[in-house]
């Protein structure tokens, strides 16, 4: 796993809790709302009817639905992937009742907003938004999704930063792993080093102090991407099968390149994937 997948696993680790999330929509929308038990996590996981799986999502007091999306990559297909994402969070919505679709009676949905928290190496903007519709072969506003994007390196959204804890934290983590790394230090020195760093400062400190091994075999989770591709290839798995997915991670376990804790604390696979990983062949 490379380190920007790395990246994205601890993020929604960290930031996805009730009490971080409230402290996210505050900080975005405005507002002050205080008790979590109005946040209404429904993250897809991915089942047996449907693979699709994002970062963040939540139901903020019935009346809002968050999509939060982590990226190391700037992506323009954003608001497209997430308007499948949102497609399937409102037919999820919708299954308790499903046949009232068909009534005359107005169905009330929580209104979707969309956010991208962007934690790569371009720091030459602060904010972006992307629309769907300049996806379109033809002019046209018939259909609109926004998708607002915030930069996390180090100087950009400070403003954000300051009332947002949870979002100050990570990003202070993540910008110091980046800089050890720049800096020539082994993964497993940088990942260590910036808990260190961040213990000191009272940063993720509770997190970190509950959860330094699961972080630590995080990390050591990653391999380099040219490892990563041919593990891929070999395993059949470049176009996504479930099979070489499995057959992939199973390989990677055999050969002593990750172990069965890496792979489970790396949050990317699911119980019945990892059973099968560690079934002998």
């Amino acid at each position: 796993m490379t380190n920007k997948k790395i990246r994205d696993t601890l993020f929604c680790k960290y930031v996805g809790t009730e009490q971080h999330l409230l402290a996210i929509a505050n900080a975005i929308r405005g507002t002050h709302h205080r008790d979590a038990s109005g946040i209404q996590i429904n993250t897809l996981k991915g089942s047996f009817y449907s693979n699709l799986k994002n970062d963040i999502s939540f139901i903020l007091d019935t009346l809002i639905m968050m999509l939060i999306e982590h990226q190391t990559t700037l992506n323009p297909n954003m608001p497209l992937r997430l308007l499948s994402y949102v497609d399937e969070l409102f037919r999820l919505y919708m299954e308790p009742e499903k046949r009232k679709i068909y009534s005359t009676e107005l169905i009330q949905l929580p209104a979707p907003e969309f956010y991208v928290f962007y934690d790569g190496d371009d720091t030459s903007f602060e904010r972006k938004t992307l629309r769907l519709s300049d996806a379109f072969k033809a002019p046209s506003h018939k259909l609109e999704l926004i998708v607002h994007v915030y930069n996390l390196a180090t100087g950009k959204n400070e403003d954000l930063k300051s009332i947002c804890k949870p979002l100050r934290e990570y990003s202070t983590f993540s910008n110091q792993y980046k800089l050890l790394r720049k800096q020539g230090l082994t993964i497993d020195e940088a990942v260590r080093d910036t808990i260190r760093y961040c213990i000191d400062k009272n940063v993720m400190k509770d997190y970190l102090q509950h959860n330094e091994s699961e972080v630590i075999d995080m990390f050591g989770f990653e391999w380099d991407e040219k490892e990563e591709r041919e593990a891929l290839l070999e395993a059949g798995e470049a176009r996504g099968e479930a099979r070489g997915r499995i057959n992939s991670a199973r390989d990677l376990l055999t050969k002593g390149i990750v172990t069965l804790q890496a792979l489970k604390s790396s949050g990317c696979y699911s119980q019945e994937e990892l059973a099968a990983i560690a079934k002998p062949l």
